[in-house]
């Protein structure tokens, strides 16, 4: 009769959502076929006709998951709802089995939208390091484009010489947008395509250098020079604020360990009765859970008060 119980609250849900995902992503799919239908013809009518091409970045208006899951490499049409699907699941997944530890509906209830929350963190720190990677390739990219332009050489030769060194695979085929595809649906529509698949200021910054420079004539290799500079100042600034900040979380982290310690040795003192408390009974398993949960909500209001930008 359990068995019955649980599955009608848990596998008939999920296996409805898994229908439901199906028969959503046929018909965006059917939508997207339509959609780029359009879309190549609105282009192939702007590249017959430059001189009707607007000169602002429009942006690609997207919901904030789809533009994340772009920002983090998963770029096919359906990967937000695969998204929903595998939060959804986690969280139920991870808030069942430590409903079988601590048998409450308290804790079922806020570990599965804890762990559904999980794929999102993981989503943020891909985000992160694919920010700085690319961050520090146009870094490099852009001291290279100011010395050789210095010496003599165009912008855009400089740049496709910049980019073929660039260590990062990923920063290469990002520039490369712009390096094949400006002569076609112009510079402004190839940095769009780029601000899509990393959020950067950096790049929006360079992007601003150059089309002030193609108003002033072309020649601004100063303006990038300037550029230069400032983003190594920048990153200087931002070595010396993680080495403060890591002061803090050290600290931190020293006190919650003099905690465990203590709470050790008091267990010890007492001949094993805060474990038999807190481990060994429903009740002691709970007030356990929310002190964890209280301890875990402290370490991540101290990283967002200690993270600057």
């Amino acid at each position: 009769m359990d068995f019955l119980i649980w599955f009608f609250i848990i596998v008939i849900p999920l296996l409805f959502v898994v229908f439901a995902y199906f028969v959503v992503d046929y018909y965006l799919e059917h939508k997207k076929t339509q959609d780029i239908i359009k879309r190549l013809i609105v282009d192939n009518i702007k590249i017959i006709d430059k001189s009707k091409q607007n000169d602002f970045v429009d942006f690609r208006k997207t919901n904030w998951l789809r533009s994340k899951l772009n920002f983090a490499g998963f770029l096919h049409f359906s990967a937000e709802y695969v998204f929903i699907v595998i939060s959804l699941a986690f969280g139920a997944l991870a808030a069942i089995l430590i409903y079988f530890v601590i048998p409450h509906i308290l804790t079922l209830v806020i570990c599965f939208f804890l762990f559904a929350s999980f794929p999102y963190v993981i989503l943020l720190k891909i985000i992160s390091l694919r920010q700085e990677e690319f961050n520090e390739s146009l870094k490099e990219a852009i001291d290279k484009v100011t010395s050789m332009m210095k010496s003599g050489v165009g912008f855009e030769q400089a740049l496709r010489k910049a980019v073929i060194t660039c260590k990062s695979d990923f920063a290469r085929n990002v520039l490369n947008i712009y390096l094949n595809e400006k002569d076609i649906i112009g510079e402004v529509k190839a940095f769009e395509k780029m601000f899509i698949l990393v959020d950067s200021k950096e790049l929006r910054i360079f992007y601003l250098t150059i089309m002030i420079g193609r108003q002033s004539g072309g020649k601004f290799s100063n303006t990038l020079d300037k550029l230069r500079k400032t983003l190594q100042d920048q990153g200087e600034l931002k070595q010396e604020i993680i080495s403060s900040t890591k002061e803090i979380k050290v600290g931190t982290y020293m006190i919650l360990g003099l905690v465990v310690f203590i709470y050790i040795m008091m267990n010890k003192s007492l001949d094993g009765t805060l474990d038999a408390h807190f481990f060994g009974s429903t009740e002691g398993k709970i007030q356990m859970f929310f002190i964890a949960l209280w301890v875990g909500f402290g370490l991540f209001v101290n990283s967002l008060l200690t993270k600057v930008k």
